[in-house]
Parts: structure tokens; C-alpha cells; sequence
């Protein structure tokens, strides 16, 4: 009889421990929702919510859904970030190397800034720091858009990228590599106009100023999907042409250097002697077109120009007299190439 008591009070034990554990499992979701809201309302000049949460205990992870991040001031109609799902885990291939780090993927994400919304100074490394108790080490966005809206000209300039997937990976170099430039990054994207976006790079963001080295090209983008920036800055219309945009850029230390090279081909405005009445406008338009077929290389109907940038990280100097230069460069010397120059070091910056 004393077996058969013993018995049946480790079985009551193991039921009662079972259902705590149960009611925990079941809990869990709806006490990390109210967490990861809280850490949200905390955030300066921003307020948000996100709908639930899955847990996924038997690897590690957890899956954020409907995430949506506003500016409380300022009118803006977009969300800063808006996210379908956001999943977060342990890096079960660190712990190969000894490591205990998470990674996030992040699926259909907005991201929208503006002249009022860049983001600065709200705690954003608070909420991650709460989202994460481990230390991120690879970073995924899969399918998301990067918008710049200016809403202070009419029509509003909108200004993005979509469908990009990008990566980063071993941002704590748990790999242990010997390199100054751990971590790998890789983007890419399309843009207003149906450009072909890449971005491709090294990077140490361990350190307190982060040091990098990235190539950038934006290649075949629609210069008429571009009217309404163009019109707003440079009161000017494409009637067609195609742009590219090649970068450069590499930071060490706190020092920087690079360049962005702007290539325009196939380039016509759009004749407003018999759309505008404004006779300026029309006299303008017709002194941006001169300049612009007198200004280009002829042989490979092309306008362009590069601006060099160097100087410190936080406010580097931007060459506007040598861009102006570069014109004459590209129009009555070798024309540009529609391609990254290749002659940014940042072995050399560490030289220096």
C-alpha cells in the first residue's frame, strides 16, 4: 500500500508540474506581447504595438507579428517601420564556434523617413537590447522597401526602394576572424524606375566608431519616374533617359573616403513651350537642355559627374567645385564608366 501511495503522489507531482508547465507554454505569448509593448511605448517621440508573438521553445526562438512604429508628431501619414513578421532565434551555428548569439529575420518590412522622421534619439538600442537577450550576430531583411518622402513640396517627392533582401553576417566576428573587417554585408533591391540596386561590403561594428568598406551601384533606373524630385529641386521633366549611380565609400577610424558618380544617358526634357505658359519656366528649361546636350560626351550619349567625399565620418566634405569639374571631365575627355572606379582603399585610410 505504501508503493502505491508513493506512486500516486509522483504521478500527482508530475501532473501538477505538467499543467504549470502547460499554462506557462500557453501564457508565454501573452506575457511577451505586453513586454515587447511596454519597451515600444518607451520609445522618445514614437509610439507603436505589435499584434502577438509565436514562441518556438524547441529552437529558441520567437516570431513578432504586425509590428507597426509611428511618429507621434509631425503629420505623417506612413508608419517609421511596419513589419509583417520579425523572427528572432539563438544562431544555433555560432555555438560551433563557442558563442551564444541571436539572429533576426525580418520579412516584409517598411521603412519610411522624411525631413521630420529620421529616427534619431528615440532608444532604438533599448528595444533591441529588450527584444534580445543575446548579442545579434546576423541581421536578414527579406522583401522589404526603403522609402524617403519630402512633404514639404507639391507634389510630395517619394523616393524608394523595394524587394530588397539584404544580409549581415558575424557582426561579432564570432567566426574569430584575423581581419580588421569582419563582418559581410550584401543588398539588393529595386528602385523608383525600376533601377537595379546592389550594395556589397565589410564591416566592424564592434568598435565604438564602426569602420567599413562598401561598393554600391544603382544601375538602368527611369529618369521620368524621377520627375517629381527633379521638378521640385531642379524645376526640370524627363521626357526619358536612364540613370546610374556608383559609390564607393570606406571609413576607418573615424576617417572617410569615397565618391558617388552620377551617369545619366538617352537624356530628353520635356518640351514645355506647349504645356507651360510660364514664359521663365520655359526659358529655364531650355538652358538646363543646352547645357546639358553641350555638357555631355557625345561619342557615348552621356551625362555625368562624380562628387568626391572625404573628411571626418560625422560631417565629411562633399567637393562641389570638383563635381562641377568632373562635367567637363566626362563631356571632352574619356567618358566615365558605368561602373564603380575601383580606386577606393581602406588599407589606405588605416596608413594615415
Amino acid at each position: 500500500m505504501k508503493g502505491i501511495k508513493t506512486g500516486s503522489v509522483a504521478l500527482g507531482l508530475i501532473a501538477i508540474i505538467a499543467t504549470l508547465l502547460l499554462a506557462g507554454r500557453l501564457y508565454l505569448p501573452y506575457w511577451v506581447t505586453d513586454y515587447l509593448n511596454a519597451r515600444i511605448a518607451e520609445l522618445d517621440g514614437y509610439d507603436g504595438s505589435l499584434e502577438d508573438v509565436d514562441i518556438h521553445l524547441w529552437r529558441g526562438a520567437y516570431a513578432v507579428h504586425g509590428l507597426e512604429i509611428h511618429k507621434v508628431e509631425g503629420g505623417l501619414k506612413e508608419p517609421f517601420v511596419a513589419a509583417e513578421t520579425i523572427d528572432l532565434s539563438v544562431e544555433w551555428s555560432a555555438l560551433l564556434d563557442g558563442a551564444v548569439v541571436a539572429e533576426i529575420d525580418i520579412h516584409d518590412a517598411d521603412f519610411n523617413f522624411s525631413r521630420r522622421q529620421r529616427g534619431e534619439g528615440a532608444g532604438w538600442e533599448r528595444l533591441v537590447d529588450a527584444w534580445s537577450p543575446f548579442d545579434i550576430n546576423r541581421l536578414a531583411l527579406h522583401g522589404g522597401r526603403v522609402a524617403y518622402i519630402d512633404y514639404s513640396t507639391e507634389p510630395n517627392v517619394h523616393l524608394y526602394v523595394d524587394g530588397i533582401d539584404a544580409e549581415v553576417t558575424n557582426l561579432r566576428n564570432v567566426e574569430d576572424r584575423d581581419q580588421t573587417l569582419p563582418s559581410d554585408l550584401r543588398v539588393t533591391g529595386r528602385s523608383l524606375g525600376g533601377g537595379a540596386l546592389t550594395v556589397e561590403g565589410k564591416l566592424n561594428v564592434i568598435q565604438a566608431i564602426p569602420d567599413f568598406d562598401l561598393a554600391a551601384e544603382l544601375r538602368q533606373a527611369s529618369l521620368p519616374a524621377f520627375n517629381d524630385y527633379a521638378n521640385a529641386f531642379a524645376a526640370v521633366d524627363f521626357e526619358r533617359g536612364n540613370l546610374g549611380l556608383f559609390t564607393e565609400l570606406a571609413a576607418a577610424d573615424g576617417r572617410m573616403s569615397g565618391y558617388v558618380k552620377a551617369v545619366a544617358t538617352d537624356i530628353s526634357l520635356v518640351d514645355l513651350r506647349e504645356q507651360d505658359q510660364n514664359p521663365f519656366n520655359v526659358l529655364w528649361e531650355s538652358v538646363v537642355s543646352g547645357f546639358m546636350e553641350i555638357f555631355e560626351n557625345q561619342p557615348e550619349d552621356q551625362f555625368a559627374f562624380r562628387i568626391p567625399i572625404e573628411g571626418n565620418l560625422d560631417d565629411p566634405d562633399r567637393d562641389g567645385w570638383a563635381a562641377f569639374l568632373s562635367i567637363f571631365d566626362n563631356a571632352f575627355g574619356k567618358a566615365f564608366t558605368r561602373d564603380t572606379d575601383g580606386n577606393i582603399r581602406f588599407e589606405e585610410l588605416l596608413e594615415e
